[in-house]
């Protein structure tokens, strides 16, 4: 039974990518979804895609593990978005498809190409986490064992995307994002009637310090500040007041969303012992506590976070790429060259998935390379500051390097490391190019 439900419902995903490819007209259709949302569809898309499996789940979990540190997820996310508000004003006079066609109009093409190789190769281990998520689900729904769960989640995901990009992906996010909800609520709902222990560790503990908070939020937060897969859905908006409106109700409902994951994560730990190297809480819960009818809707919850996340990333990831061999996304080739992309790093996806298990070491990895790369150029692009191009290479590849090192590394040297590579970022991009021209010009 379960698997014909798991059945029709890949089959009601795939035909809705079938749809929107018979509605594409152009690249605006494909890469914008029309540049005609409104406020329930950006709000969705924005919700559906900071809701991905990695963020669920990998919170829950870290809820198990750490007690309620693990509401600042979602509340990393939505101070993020808060910060991006008063930015909506200045993008507006960018024609950009995409962050790194605002590189491009910062500081030259070169620093565009460049944004166009290194987002997408962080970006497979984005997708990469919602194929491990995906996966996890279905193994225990239908009885799958992991990788053939991997491989079927992957060709569900790069079939969606390669048919409909951002059009359906737009069109069906506010769906996806009500499924999402109203599985995780009813979750938390049914174990508060159960009456157990829902104490856990404070929001800072000794687990989770104010540094490991700091790093979460110079390295998560600012991704939704500065971010690939956020920028695209707020350059479908039909105008700047529905974006602003967009992100508001976001922020509204996040935070409220994270103690809820939180306060699953921490029944779980006070009521039960589980391993989670081996599962995860929800799918605990699933499987031992809660009523068929929640299973089934918690499911495609989880489901749906997955697939609205994986689609968005892909595209993301495909589209950038394909700007590497094409002046702008608007040439007739462009959706031709980007559906290439999506097959070639949906299976580069699949492969990290089979090879990696664990959801939120495998996202943090990538949105730290990204964070260190990439906030600081952008955002000071975004505010007005302009500087040769070399400066701003040599900002992305040392700023990124030294967060990647950062992150393999690990523990309080690879945190400071991390800071460091922002610092050293600020330093190439804005205070050398300064020091240098003042020198200059007292020399002359």
């Amino acid at each position: 039974m379960n698997q014909l439900i798991l059945s029709l419902y890949f089959f009601i995903v795939i035909f809705i990518g079938y749809t929107s490819y018979k509605k594409i007209k152009g690249s605006k259709d494909y890469f914008l979804a029309g540049k005609d949302a409104g406020v329930r569809e950006v709000a969705g898309s924005l919700l559906a895609t900071v809701l991905g499996s990695s963020a669920i789940i990998g919170s829950v979990n870290f809820s198990y593990s750490n007690g309620w540190a693990g509401s600042w997820f979602m509340i990393c996310a939505a101070l993020g978005l808060l910060g991006l508000l008063p930015l909506i004003d200045r993008l507006k006079k960018y024609k950009s498809y995409n962050l790194p066609e605002l590189m491009g109009e910062f500081y030259g093409n070169e620093v565009k190409n460049l944004s166009s190789v290194i987002i997408p190769i962080a970006w497979i281990g984005i997708v990469a986490a919602q194929i491990i998520g995906s996966a996890k689900i279905i193994s225990i729904f239908v009885d799958m064992n992991y990788s053939t769960a991997v491989v079927i989640s992957g060709i569900v995901f790069i079939v969606y995307t390669f048919l409909g990009g951002q059009l359906s992906i737009i069109k069906t996010d506010f769906i996806q994002f009500i499924f999402i909800i109203a599985g995780v609520v009813l979750c938390f709902l049914y174990i508060l009637r159960d009456g157990g222990d829902i104490r856990g560790m404070g929001m800072i503990n000794e687990k989770f310090d104010p540094l490991d908070l700091f790093i979460m939020i110079l390295t998560y937060s600012t991704t939704f500040l500065v971010g690939p897969d956020i920028y695209s859905r707020i350059f479908c908006a039909k105008d700047e007041k529905t974006a602003k409106q967009a992100i508001k109700l976001s922020v509204i409902i996040l935070i409220p969303l994270g103690f809820i994951l939180a306060g699953i994560g921490v029944y779980v730990s006070s009521n039960y012992g589980i391993d989670i190297a081996k599962g995860s809480v929800l799918m605990f819960l699933a499987d031992k506590i809660l009523p068929q009818p929640i299973v089934i809707l918690l499911y495609f919850g989880l489901l749906s976070a997955v697939i609205s996340s994986a689609d968005t990333t892909l595209l993301t990831a495909a589209s950038t790429f394909a700007q590497i061999f094409i002046k702008d996304l608007r040439e007739k080739n462009a959706i031709k060259l980007a559906r290439i992309f999506v097959l070639i790093f949906g299976v580069f996806s699949i492969l990290v998935a089979l090879k990696f298990t664990f959801i939120l070491p495998t996202l943090l990895l990538a949105l730290a390379v990204y964070s260190g790369a990439f906030i600081v150029p952008c955002l000071a692009g975004i505010l007005g500051y302009r500087c040769e191009k070399f400066y701003a290479i040599s900002a992305i590849l040392l700023g990124g390097s030294l967060a990647l090192c950062g992150k393999l590394m690990g523990g309080t040297i690879g945190n400071i490391i991390i800071i460091f590579s922002f610092f050293i970022n600020l330093l190439i991009l804005i205070v050398i190019p300064k020091l240098i021209f003042h020198m200059n010009k007292i020399k002359n």
